[in-house]
């Protein structure tokens, strides 16, 4: 099916595959006038290397990140031109002789997370908008075969993130409190999920109260609605966390929203010694200058937080990358990091213990546009947002 046509390009169909050309000068920008759906042709035979597998990919998770980055402002500025989304599943259709030996076979469902506009080097070309992307097969990671791909593709994103998080960065144990901003969002449902695990009591912050039904069914033990249902603006909540937790307050927050307001007030949640874990910054997006400008120069709108509450409350204020924290350090720190999340998160999923991904909303390549959008505006989803490729008749039959 997929032997080399004069011994370049590999016998599949063409496809199509989602470009960013160019950096916009926000997300709004960036999504209406800088991505095209492009004409991709299977790759040839002479960019493969032993070791390589090549997938059509049948879904792919589009993020917040991905949003950022077709800005420029995200802290790792992929090569233009680059297709969204590191994070896909789908079926080998082309496998190389060093991956036959490690057990990969053509027709196998697979989930890749290594390559993409997160990563670098030769993969960071291979974006999972689009039927096709090239992996190594050292680096594909296993999932319950009886996952949707969709389900498949929404993993790694938010659970590698939840782990380093969670487990690497604040060593949740069981009986603590921890407060999750975002929890109904790609990375703060798998929040709410592995904190309970840990035997965590979880208090899920939410913008809407019509949302606490979905929160308690992920495992919640509380729900607080942080902003004002009438004006949608943010509202005083450290007095519902204080009386959640008998006036202590949390031993941990986690936050992927940010803002200055926000975070001020979730300081006020917490007990002496806290671990603040800072995972994003949803709700200020543009902290650099947009379409790619100004690199190295430092962000000209940061978010700013008060040291003096920090030092008065003992808090441990803590940067959660957890991609970055594979290759910022040592290569022997990264590897094993990444070997303890893979072993706990195939556990935890191979199990039982966690469920599959909540997918909120699937849309065709066709509109990636619009799910990127979704993204934008990610505070009015239950879960992840999904891109499914146009399926390719020689590949998916």
């Amino acid at each position: 099916m997929a032997e080399p046509v004069g011994g370049e390009r590999l016998r599949l169909p063409a496809g199509l595959h989602a470009v960013v050309k160019e950096y916009g000068m926000n997300q709004g920008d960036a999504i209406k006038r800088c991505i095209e759906l492009m004409p991709q042709l299977p790759p040839l035979l002479s960019e493969l290397l032993d070791g390589d597998v090549v997938i059509a990919i049948e879904a792919a998770e589009v993020v917040w990140t991905d949003t950022v980055m077709a800005t420029g402002q995200y802290q790792h500025q992929p090569r233009l031109p680059f297709t969204p989304s590191s994070t896909f599943a789908g079926i080998v259709v082309w496998v190389s002789q060093m991956a036959k030996k490690q057990g990969i076979v053509e027709g196998q469902r697979v989930m890749s997370m290594t390559g993409g506009p997160r990563s670098s080097g030769r993969y960071q070309r291979w974006g999972g908008c689009a039927n096709y992307a090239v992996a190594r097969a050292s680096e594909l990671r296993r999932v319950p075969p009886h996952w949707s791909a969709s389900e498949m593709a929404s993993l790694g994103y938010g659970m590698d993130t939840v782990h380093y998080c969670l487990v690497e960065r604040a060593g949740l144990c069981a009986g603590e409190h921890i407060l999750i901003h975002g929890a109904s969002g790609g990375v703060g449902i798998p929040a709410v999920r592995v904190a309970k695990l840990l035997g965590a009591t979880v208090i899920a912050a939410t913008r809407k109260s019509i949302k606490r039904d979905f929160l308690l069914s992920l495992g919640a033990d509380h729900v607080v609605c942080i902003a004002d249902e009438d004006t949608g603006q943010l509202r005083p909540f450290r007095d519902d966390v204080k009386a959640l937790t008998g006036g202590r307050g949390v031993d941990v927050v986690y936050d992927g929203v940010g803002g200055d307001d926000v975070s001020v007030e979730s300081m006020r949640c917490c007990a002496f010694g806290a671990k603040f874990l800072i995972v994003g910054w949803a709700a200020t997006p543009n902290v650099a200058a947009g379409g790619g400008k100004d690199r190295g120069r430092g962000a000209p709108n940061p978010n700013r937080i008060p040291t003096n509450l920090i030092m008065m409350k003992g808090l441990r204020i803590i940067g959660c990358p957890a991609v970055i924290a594979l290759t910022a350090q040592s290569a022997e720190k990264g590897r094993e990091i990444l070997s303890r999340r893979i072993r706990d998160i195939e556990d935890w999923t191979f199990s039982g213990k966690l469920p599959p991904p909540v997918v909120a909303r699937s849309f065709p390549l066709s509109e990636v546009k619009a799910a990127l959008s979704t993204r934008v505006e990610s505070g009015s989803e239950l879960g992840s947002t999904v891109v499914i490729p146009p399926p390719l008749l020689a590949v998916h039959t």
